[in-house]
């Protein structure tokens, strides 16, 4: 039979098994091919990190060759430098050795010439006594001739003295009279002078004391405009960050029945709320005595200070650092009495129930921070967020 083709099919077949068998050469040629390009591969790659190693470990032997020479070179160096120091010791050490002598050599010189000299001086000072053992002879003999002249002259001068010490007598009277009466005046004097000083003194005491009592009325003043300055702005800011952030609506307390003045709550129960009473009204009687303390203190510097026992001169710094106790004291006062007014508010508070809860977004406050701040009306967390000033 003849295929559509015209060739007989004997032929047909063997033209395809030619081309099938073609086909096949082609193919084990490409994948003998892409053996012997992945074999040059591996063998390129193997070569190339044989060639790395050896270049990793050339410089790694160059490396070990010039940190051994860098040690060798900083050996020597501190070696020299140590025989260098050596050799400025020794040099130093003769150099001292040689002040040394220097010194001694000086100072037995000077402890020759020192005895030399002392040897002159005694034979200068023997010559001396000797001067003036003749001089007080001398002077001996003049003085026994002119005793016996004062004697003859005294004899004379007796009897004048005798004659003038009446006289004498009267004058010296009259004298002291004058005197005393001199001295009269002098004390009245002195007396009106003093009683002058005293009343200058107390002029510039009273001119003193006003000028004090106009400054601390002008500080009062300021204190009053700054403290006044403050609340405004603390105001402001109050109400702008209540502007900005409105409370939340508070959850419904669940409240008990009163019992001695007390309302206890679901969080809070009667025993907890009586201890928190009864360590509220001790904390409020300490604060208390301590503000009338430190008022009573204030008062008492004042009052010191319109005595007029402190200095308030430019040179006294007394009357400065009374001031500045009195202010710490007037603020430490008025610290105690918000802390006692934090107190009535929170037994009131107590009294209706609505202790231990967050003024702000009425959360029950942990126990643990009511037993250390009492009076607390706000959770760590809003007073750490600024929301307890809300």
């Amino acid at each position: 039979m003849w295929a559509w083709s015209g060739y007989p099919d004997g032929v047909m077949n063997a033209a395809a098994r030619r081309k099938a068998a073609q086909k096949k050469r082609i193919a084990l040629k490409k994948k003998a091919a892409a053996k012997r390009r992945a074999l040059e591969d591996l063998r390129r790659r193997k070569a190339k990190r044989l060639a790395e190693e050896k270049r990793r470990k050339a410089k790694r032997l160059l490396e070990d060759k010039r940190r051994k020479a860098k040690k060798l070179m900083e050996e020597q160096r501190r070696k020299a430098k140590r025989l260098a120091e050596e050799k400025r010791r020794k040099a130093k050490k003769a150099l001292e050795e040689k002040r040394r002598k220097e010194v001694r050599r000086k100072a037995e010189a000077a402890r020759r010439a020192s005895a030399a000299k002392k040897k002159v001086d005694e034979r200068k000072r023997k010559q001396a006594r000797l001067q003036l053992e003749r001089e007080r002879k001398r002077k001996r003999i003049e003085m026994e001739r002119e005793r016996k002249r004062v004697a003859r002259a005294k004899l004379v001068e007796r009897k004048r003295i005798a004659k003038e010490k009446l006289a004498e007598k009267r004058r010296r009277d009259l004298e002291r009279q004058v005197a005393i009466e001199e001295r009269k005046r002098e004390q009245a004097r002195k007396r009106a002078i003093i009683e002058e000083e005293r009343r200058e003194k107390q002029r510039e005491r009273d001119k003193i004391t006003k000028a004090r009592d106009a400054e601390r009325m002008a500080r009062e003043a300021e204190r009053a405009r700054i403290r006044a300055l403050r609340d405004e702005e603390e105001a402001r800011i109050r109400a702008q960050q209540e502007k900005a952030m409105a409370k939340p609506v508070k959850p419904p307390i669940f409240k008990l029945d009163s019992v001695d003045g007390i309302t206890p709550t679901k969080e809070f129960d009667l025993a907890f709320l009586k201890s928190q009473r009864a360590l509220l009204l001790e904390k409020r009687i300490e604060l208390v005595g301590q503000a009338k303390r430190l008022s009573q203190e204030a008062q008492e510097i004042v009052a010191n200070q319109e005595m007029g026992d402190v200095d308030f001169g430019e040179e006294g710094g007394e009357g400065d650092t009374m001031v500045v106790e009195r202010e710490r004291d007037l603020i430490l006062s008025d610290q105690a009495l918000a802390e006692v007014e934090a107190i009535d508010a929170a037994l009131k508070r107590m009294e209706i129930g609505e202790y231990g809860y967050s003024s702000y977004s009425g959360l029950p406050i942990p126990r643990e921070r009511l037993e250390v701040l009492p009076w607390a009306t706000e959770l760590v967390t809003e007073r750490a967020g600024g929301l307890g000033s809300r």
